[in-house]
C-alpha cells in the first residue's frame, strides 16, 4: 500500500500509474492505492487512512480509543490530528485536524501513530459526535484501566471548552468519587440527588473482622458498588454489558457476579441489587425500595464486617 505520491518519488510514471489504477489496483482513500482488487480489511483501511492524512497525523478520538482496547459505542468517524501548519480536511467520515499540541503517542503500528487516551477521549467530545453517556462510560474505562490518570486527564481537559468536554469531566468526577463503571456514577447521582441517606460509600472493600491472636485471620468479603457503613446495607449494580463474557477459567463472569452477593449475606450485610435500566429509566423506584430497607437496617444491629477506603490504585488493583 503507498500514496501516489510515494510512487511518483520512488520514479513510477504517470503513464504506470495511470494504467495500474484503471486495472488491478483499488483506492480505498483518495491518492492511496493497494496492489489489488479484494476486500480491504479494517487494519489496512486504517492504514490507508492515515496515509491520506498525512505523514504528520496522529490518530485520535474513538477509534483510537478502540485501538488502545476499548470499545466505544459507535465509532463512525476516524479523525487524525495534524500540526497547525498542515492542511484539515474531511472525506467521508474520515477528518482531519489541526491543533497546535501534537498529541503524545501511545502506541505506533507502522503509519498509524495513536494518541494518549486522557488526549483521545477528550478529542471524541470536541471534534465526533457522541452520546454523553458514552462519553461518560468510555472516561471511567480509560481510567479504570489506568490508560490515563485522573490528574492526566484533568490537564487535558482544563485545555477545552468546558461545555464540548462536559460528559468527560462528569465521568472524571465520578471515578474520582469511586464509580467503576457509568452504571455506578449513576447511582451516586441518584442516591445523592433524592437525599436523606446515610453517607454512601463507593467501591470499598469488606472485610470480616480479625477475632485477634489464634483467631482466624481477616478474609475479604466482597467489593460493593455502593455501602452504608451506618445500616450495613450494600448495594450492587448488576448489569452484563460489564460483567459479561468468560474469566482466564472459562466461568460465566455473570453468574459469578450474582453469586456473590451470597457472600455479603453470610456476614450480615443487606444486598440491595439493581440493574442500569432501573436506574436509567425508573430511579424513583429503585429509591422508594432503597430507602425502605435502609431505615429498617438502621434499627437492626450491623454485620460483621470492616470497610475498608481503597484509593484510585488500589481501585484498579482490586477489579476482577
Amino acid at each position: 500500500m503507498a500514496t501516489v505520491g510515494q510512487l511518483l518519488e520512488r520514479g513510477w510514471t504517470l503513464t504506470l500509474l495511470r494504467r495500474s489504477r484503471s486495472g488491478r489496483w483499488q483506492e480505498p482513500m483518495p491518492r492511496v492505492v493497494v496492489p489489488h482488487r479484494g476486500p480491504v480489511d479494517a487494519p489496512t483501511r486504517l492504514v490507508a487512512m492515515a496515509l491520506w492524512a498525512g505523514r504528520k497525523s496522529i490518530l485520535t478520538g474513538a477509534v483510537a480509543l478502540a485501538e488502545l482496547g476499548l470499545q466505544p459505542r459507535q465509532t463512525r468517524m476516524t479523525t487524525f490530528v495534524v500540526p497547525d501548519g498542515s492542511r484539515a480536511k474531511q472525506y467521508g467520515l474520515v477528518q482531519v485536524v489541526r491543533s497546535s499540541r501534537t498529541p503524545d503517542l501511545a502506541i505506533r503500528r507502522g503509519p498509524v501513530g495513536v494518541a494518549r487516551a486522557a488526549r483521545a477521549v477528550a478529542d471524541a467530545a470536541v471534534y465526533e459526535r457522541h452520546a454523553a453517556p458514552d462519553l461518560e462510560h468510555l472516561t471511567i474505562s480509560v481510567l479504570q484501566r489506568g490508560l490515563a490518570t485522573a490528574e492526566e486527564l484533568e490537564r487535558e481537559l482544563w485545555q477545552r471548552p468546558r461545555a464540548r468536554v462536559g460528559p468527560v469531566w462528569k465521568g472524571l468526577g465520578a471515578f474520582v468519587q469511586g464509580a467503576w463503571s457509568r452504571p455506578e456514577g449513576v447511582l451516586r447521582e441518584v442516591v445523592e440527588g433524592a437525599g436523606g441517606f446515610p453517607p454512601l460509600i463507593t467501591n470499598c472493600r469488606l472485610e470480616t473482622l480479625d477475632g485477634g491472636r489464634g483467631a482466624q485471620p481477616a478474609r475479604v468479603v466482597g467489593l460493593p458498588d455502593g455501602y452504608f457503613e451506618d445500616a450495613g446495607v450494600a448495594i450492587q449494580v448488576h448489569s452484563r454489558q460489564y460483567h459479561q463474557g468468560h474469566d482466564d477459567r472459562g466461568s460465566d463472569r455473570w453468574a459469578e457476579t450474582v453469586e456473590k452477593d451470597g457472600a455479603f449475606v453470610e456476614q450480615g450485610v443487606t444486598v440491595v441489587a439493581v440493574t442500569p435500566w432501573t436506574l436509567y429509566r425508573a430511579p424513583g423506584r429503585f429509591v422508594k425500595r432503597l430507602r425502605t430497607v435502609v431505615e429498617r437496617q438502621l434499627a437492626s444491629p450491623g454485620p460483621s464486617v470492616r470497610v475498608v477506603r481503597l484509593d484510585e490504585k488500589n481501585r484498579r488493583a482490586e477489579m476482577p
